[in-house]
Parts: structure tokens; C-alpha cells; sequence
């Protein structure tokens, strides 16, 4: 197959980019391996920031300083600057597609406020946001055209003369491997918390699977050791969304005593949490004070949740809340315009590092960074396959490929997956959560090591072709294992404590040598390398300094 752009990842921001991309004239698809509602955008429940009402105490500028403040001292201002002035625009685009925000009578959206802010700023669809966006996105992209190809697995981007070529897909229907061509290719597949398999928000397909393609293509990664815990989650990881404290819920122990900030940002309310929870007391979140018909009319999903995941009806009951996993801070390193260094490819999501969130996100600036980067790498995309050819698909690697797949469907498995990727998740979340060391982000590396040469004797117990999910699952926890080692490694080598990444050991933030983002390489034969550059804006800056200063001399 050929297309002008295939974008992979059918969250917020692939849908956005496919739209603009097929807008521009482009021929485009979109790749899915499972249902779009599956997607972490989808589950995004608490809502999409922005600075709509200029009468308002708020501002565009305090927007932009705000996440310039959640971001810990490593962010990239330019891009974060460009967002939030978009951000009005961006509400306005998504109303007139028909996401149906709350509104008063007069018709004017209500916004609820958010960790890291005290404005009321985020806008919100009750407490299911991304998942209005995202069906009211898929409505528009079958509107305009743009095909969406699901139950297809990214396997390997594929190149050609150090270019982008296409990639290699395993149909999950027949477990067949193909390959389509593109001039353009938009990673757009979401992150990696799901690797914390049974203490994450994420759905357990978001194994980084686009972030690990990129890597084994020698692409450059950057800050993977930032990954956000959200303080507010069940035991199995459901997610109580951000909403639930912006409409006033309170956190409290067994004695019903508040003990933090409800309303601080999520790196530094989830330590106060876990710190509460180590101490021996236990955590709830309380909704007994709020009106009934508060709960109804805006915290419906929330209700629901509480009743069928944990039986506890929140009018009346406290409900306990822990910590997990929830957003990849870390991704594929991206230009502003959203191109990698790889030429031809794109990222943008969860799955790429834009510099918008630093150290640590804000509530509701996720979504609103899907759609901006969203935008701007379905243009970009478009722009550059009209300008490109087609190259041709090296179809060793293809065979190459389909002979890997055949070898998990054949032989005699010695391991269960299930149990392998539950003991990996197990391992993070202890070693590499909210609280991280030496001696902890060892243990984990070590393991993380052990299950790699298990992963070897790791074959399908169910032999049919037809859907097998053990197959896909076992190619998922692959790539898991790799980005999970990337992820430690960078985590060992950040010493000092920063946004979401707290290292007993290092409690402090060492601005004088780790102001700075981690890159990951691939060397290739089971070496990554992890350095340390400037800030992409400051080398921007540095450049335009230096190029003037020649001038002048």
C-alpha cells in the first residue's frame, strides 16, 4: 500500500494530524491496533486548558507561566508560548466540530481549575472530555475522508539511504507482516506508562511501541526518566479524573484529617500521598460535602467508577485512592515543527518530547498539547510528501520480519506472558516510581536484564493466526523491555531530584549540571547511550547570538 502520510496512533493528536494532513491534500491513514476509544485521549477524562475569557482574573500569560513554573526548570518556553496562545483557537475549532463543552444558559463554556493553577481554566465535557473529543474526531475524519486502518501493529519503521521508506505492520486479524510505503510518517502512538502493568492508568496495549520503533530506527529519544504518577487512581489503576478535585473533593486519611494541597501540581501531591502512605495511614478522596446535583450533573463518570469499580457510593462514602502511572513526560525528540532526525518522520502526543511539560505536566495542558502538535505535524507531513518521492521498500526486512513473527507462533513457550509483564509492572512501580534510588533503579535494571534473556524461550502457548493476542502481547512486552531499560538508565543518570523524577539520594535540583534533557541513542548490539545537551530553544537562541555576532564582527 502507499500513501502520501500514514499516521500511527488514532488518540487526539493523530486524529488532528491525519485531518490537517488529508486538508492539505494529502493521501492519508490512519493505523490502530485496536479501538480508537482505547487510546489514552480517550480516557483523558478531566478536561482541555485554555484562556477563553479575557474578562476573567486569568491570562494567556499567566497560562503560559504557569506551565513554564510546573515544568521544574526544563522546558521549551517558545513552544510552550506558541500553545498557549493557539489554546482559545483550539477550543473554538473543537466546538464548531461539535464537542458539546458545558455551557451556562447563555451559552458561555465553564471552566473548572486544575492542579498548578488557581484560575478556573479548564474547559471540560462533564468528566469524560477526551473521550467526546476523540469520537467527535473520528466522525469528522470519516466526514472528510481519512481512512482508519485498525487492528494493525507498528513492527519497524522501515529506511531507505538513511530516509524514511514506510514501516512494517503485523495484521493482527491473520497475524500477517506487511509493509506500506509513505513520504510522510506521523507517530502519533501514545506513550509508555502501561509498561507499570497493574499500577497504571493506561490501557495495557500503551507500551511504548512507537517510541521502541523509533529507537531500534536510531532515532533520537529524550527525558524518558519523567514519568507522571497521578495521585488520584483505584488500587487496579482506574483513573479518578483531575476533575473531581477541580469541583472541590477533598483528600483526607481514615481520620478524616486533610493533610496536602488538593490543588497543588500531581508530581508533589503524589509524593505528599505516598509519604502519607508510608507513614501507615490511608488515603481517601471525599465528595461527602458537594451537592448531589454538583456530583450528577459534572462528576457522572467519576460516580459511576467509584459504584462499579470499587462498590462505594461517593454521596456517601469516602473513597480510597492511591498512586499509578499515568503519562510518558518522555518521548521522541522533536524540532518545533514537530520533525524528528530522522528525515520523513514526524511525532507528536504522548509518544513525542515537545518541551511543553519540562519535568512535570499540568493537568489539562495534555490534550491541548495533542491538538496543537497535532495540527502543526499533519501540515508539516503534507508539506513534505508533496515535495517528496516514494522510496523503495527493502522486502528482506519485511521476510526478516514475518521469519521473527513465525518463530513466536512456533516451538514450545517456557514462560507465560501474562505473569512476565504483571512481574515487570510490579517491578517498576516499586523501583521506579514515585520515589527512586541507586540501589532501587538497580533492582530494576537488573530484573529488567533478566526477563531480556527470557524473552528469548518466549513463544505463543495458542498457535492460531487468526486475532491472537498472545502474539501481540508478546511483541508489546518486547518493546516494553526496552524501553524500559532506556527509561532507568536515563533515571540512574539524572542525579538530582526534578519534577517528576525524585531520587532519594538526590533529593535536591542540581540546576548547574542537570538543567539540562537526557538523550537516548542506539548504538546498536544492546548498547543505548545517554548524554546530556542544551535546551533545543537555548541552542536555537545561542546560534542566532552567535550568527549575529560574526556579522557585527
Amino acid at each position: 500500500m502507499l500513501y502520501d502520510v500514514i499516521v500511527v496512533g488514532s488518540g487526539i493528536s493523530g486524529l488532528f494530524a491525519a485531518l490537517y494532513a488529508k486538508r492539505a491534500g494529502s493521501s492519508v491513514v490512519v493505523i490502530t491496533k485496536s479501538n480508537p476509544l482505547r487510546s489514552n485521549s480517550a480516557v483523558a477524562s478531566g478536561g482541555i486548558n485554555a484562556v477563553i475569557h479575557l474578562d476573567t482574573e486569568d491570562s494567556v500569560q499567566q497560562h503560559i507561566q504557569d506551565t513554564i513554573n510546573g515544568a521544574d526548570g526544563l522546558s521549551n518556553e517558545y513552544n510552550i508560548k506558541e500553545m498557549c496562545k493557539e489554546a482559545s483557537d483550539i477550543i473554538s475549532e473543537l466546538n464548531s466540530m461539535g464537542v458539546q463543552f458545558n455551557a451556562d444558559e447563555e451559552g458561555v463554556i465553564q471552566q473548572r481549575p486544575f492542579g498548578g493553577t488557581k484560575a478556573k481554566r479548564t474547559c471540560y465535557v462533564a468528566d469524560k472530555t477526551g473521550s467526546a473529543i476523540v469520537q467527535t474526531l473520528l466522525q469528522q475524519c470519516r466526514k472528510e475522508g481519512v481512512e482508519i486502518l485498525s487492528n494493525h501493529q507498528l513492527l519497524n519503521i522501515v529506511k531507505f539511504e538513511g530516509k524514511l521508506s514506510g514501516i512494517t505492520l503485523l495484521q493482527r486479524s491473520d497475524s500477517h507482516v506487511t509493509a506500506f510505503a509513505c513520504k510522510s510518517l506521523i507517530l502519533a502512538g501514545g506513550g509508555y506508562g502501561g509498561i507499570f502493568r497493574g499500577h497504571s492508568t493506561n490501557p495495557q496495549e500503551s507500551s511504548g511501541d512507537v517510541i521502541a520503533a523509533a529507537l531500534r530506527a536510531n532515532m533520537k529519544l529524550s527525558n524518558l526518566e519523567f514519568v507522571q504518577f497521578h495521585p488520584t487512581t483505584l488500587k487496579n489503576g482506574t483513573l479518578i479524573s483531575e476533575a473531581a478535585r477541580g469541583e472541590g473533593a477533598h483528600i483526607v486519611d481514615e481520620n478524616g484529617e486533610r493533610f496536602t494541597d488538593e490543588l497543588q501540581t500531581r508530581d508533589k501531591l503524589s509524593r505528599a500521598i505516598v509519604t502519607h502512605s508510608l507513614q501507615g495511614h490511608k488515603v481517601f478522596l471525599d465528595f461527602r460535602h458537594l451537592p448531589p446535583e454538583l456530583i450528577e450533573e459534572k462528576l457522572p463518570s467519576t460516580q459511576k467508577v467509584a459504584l462499579y469499580s470499587a462498590g462505594i457510593d461517593i454521596k456517601t462514602e469516602l473513597l480510597e485512592i492511591t498512586t499509578s502511572a499515568h503519562y510518558s513526560i518522555g518521548g521522541i525528540w522533536t524540532r518545533e515543527d514537530t520533525s524528528t532526525d530522522l528525515p520523513g518522520v514526524f511525532a507528536c502526543g504522548e509518544c513525542a518530547l515537545t518541551g511543553v511539560h519540562g519535568a512535570n505536566r499540568l493537568g489539562g495542558n495534555s490534550l491541548l498539547e495533542g491538538v496543537y502538535f497535532g495540527r502543526i505535524a499533519g501540515i508539516e507531513a503534507s508539506r513534505r510528501a508533496k515535495r517528496e518521492e516514494f522510496r523503495p521498500i527493502d522486502y528482506a526486512l519485511v521476510n526478516k520480519e514475518y521469519r521473527r513473527v513465525q518463530l513466536m507462533l512456533e516451538g514450545e513457550s517456557h514462560f507465560n506472558i501474562n505473569s512476565m509483564r504483571k512481574n515487570l509492572g510490579e517491578s517498576l512501580f516499586k523501583n521506579v516510581g514515585v520515589y527512586r534510588s541507586e540501589a532501587t533503579l538497580m533492582d530494576a535494571l537488573d530484573y529488567v536484564y533478566y526477563l531480556m534473556k527470557c524473552q528469548y524461550g518466549l513463544t505463543c502457548v495458542n498457535k492460531e493466526k487468526q486475532n491472537n493476542v498472545e502474539l501481540s502481547s508478546i511483541i508489546e512486552f518486547k518493546n516494553a523491555l526496552f524501553i524500559a531499560e532506556a527509561m532507568i538508565l536515563a533515571a540512574l543518570k539524572r542525579e538530582e531530584s526534578r519534577g517528576v523524577h525524585y531520587r532519594l539520594d538526590f533529593p535536591e535540583r542540581n540546576d548547574k549540571l542537570f538543567a539540562l534533557s537526557s538523550y537516548i541513542r542506539n548504538l546498536g548490539d544492546g548498547f543505548l547511550r545517554i548524554s546530556y545537551e542544551h535546551n533545543r530553544w537555548d541552542e536555537f537562541w545561542y546560534k542566532i547570538k552567535t550568527y549575529f555576532t560574526k556579522l557585527k564582527g
